[in-house]
């Protein structure tokens, strides 16, 4: 028996709640653009995923953005890593009290690898999610939060390996010490900050989540600089963003009580 044909109306609304997906907010030519879809079907099928309660209309020159409800279309989905599990409720907690999205990450083949985003739920967002996106060591907000708040015979192994001075240099650094000097002020401050020999028109503000010694990974806040500078950023959110580590580590504990 043959594969039965799709349902087109079905896949070209879940085409379009993709699409809806990536950004924060989308007018019908941004949608037009990613789905290709003429516009009498895209009003009808906006219209469908608003009165089911996946999507809301912010304005006419904003457009439309998905809702909260969307959430509830993964809760079956058991992730490889069970800290996005543990992570979820807390970070979209932080999005929901400050707007800003923030992003969880951990060390993977020696880079900085994004697992979940609160992009899509968050009115500020300026970026896709980018799950499986990549950060280098040096110089993420990421990458430093963990080299900083990792045990220090690992913290030396992983600049021995894969921070060579030659590389060290483009950020105005002389040397290893020289960037020992620098991971110390990043834990004396708490937090690690973009790191770049020119400007960046985004600064990751990033803290580790840790469960004794061990940093089992690490939380950022990106946002544009020229909205606050990282200080600023830090004195504003700072502790929500450490609170909602705790949070995790709290909740890694109760999966392995349940288990």
């Amino acid at each position: 028996m043959g594969a039965s044909k799709p349902v087109e109306p079905v896949v070209r609304a879940l085409k379009l709640l993709e699409a809806l997906n990536r950004k924060s907010a989308s007018s019908l030519g941004d949608l037009r653009a990613a789905t290709g879809l003429p516009k009498p079907t895209l009003i009808r099928l906006l219209d469908t995923l608003i009165a089911a309660g996946y999507g809301a209309r912010i304005s006419s020159e904003a457009g439309y953005r998905i809702t909260e409800n969307v959430l509830a279309l993964s809760i079956g989905l058991r992730f490889i890593d069970r800290i996005v599990d543990a992570a979820m409720p807390a970070m979209s907690q932080f999005t929901r009290e400050h707007n800003w999205p923030i992003g969880l990450a951990k060390l993977r083949d020696g880079v900085v690898a994004l697992l979940h985003s609160t992009a899509p739920q968050s009115p500020l967002s300026f970026e896709r999610a980018g799950y499986n996106r990549t950060y280098p060591l040096i110089p993420s907000a990421l990458g430093q939060a963990y080299l900083a708040f990792c045990p220090a015979d690992e913290r030396r192994r992983l600049i021995r390996e894969l921070l060579p001075d030659n590389e060290l240099g483009v950020l105005g650094m002389r040397d290893t010490q020289a960037l020992e000097t620098h991971l110390a002020v990043v834990r004396r401050r708490g937090y690690a900050v973009t790191l770049s020999p020119r400007p960046y028109k985004v600064l990751g503000l990033a803290v580790p989540v840790r469960q004794g010694r061990q940093v089992l990974a690490c939380l950022v806040m990106r946002f544009p600089r020229s909205v606050m500078t990282h200080e600023q950023a830090a004195d504003r959110y700072l502790g929500s963003l450490n609170a909602t580590a705790r949070a995790i580590v709290t909740a890694l504990a109760a999966q392995d009580s349940a288990n």
